[in-house]
């Protein structure tokens, strides 16, 4: 399937999905960090876990966003007459 070339709102989606992948994996590795050193008791750990959701979430929703439409087939030139 052919799709448009990315524009510039595309690029800039794409990027801001790879810095929100990029940005979970810290998250990441501090919940697992607390998960094993405080356990899920903690505040902390929650509210980790809770980020690297929303990184992922929102890396996922970005990277939707950055892929192109496919190009639609030509319009029948035609005319039905009723």
């Amino acid at each position: 399937m052919t799709r448009k070339p990315r524009h510039i709102g595309h690029k800039i989606a794409l990027v801001c999905a790879a810095l929100c992948a990029l940005m979970m994996l810290p998250a990441l590795g501090g919940f697992i960090w607390f998960w094993y050193t405080r356990g899920l008791a903690d505040t902390w750990t929650p509210s980790l876990m809770a980020t690297v959701a929303f990184f992922g979430f929102c890396s996922g929703v970005l990277y939707a966003t950055s892929v192109p439409q496919p190009i639609l087939p030509p319009e029948e030139t035609a005319a039905v007459d009723a």
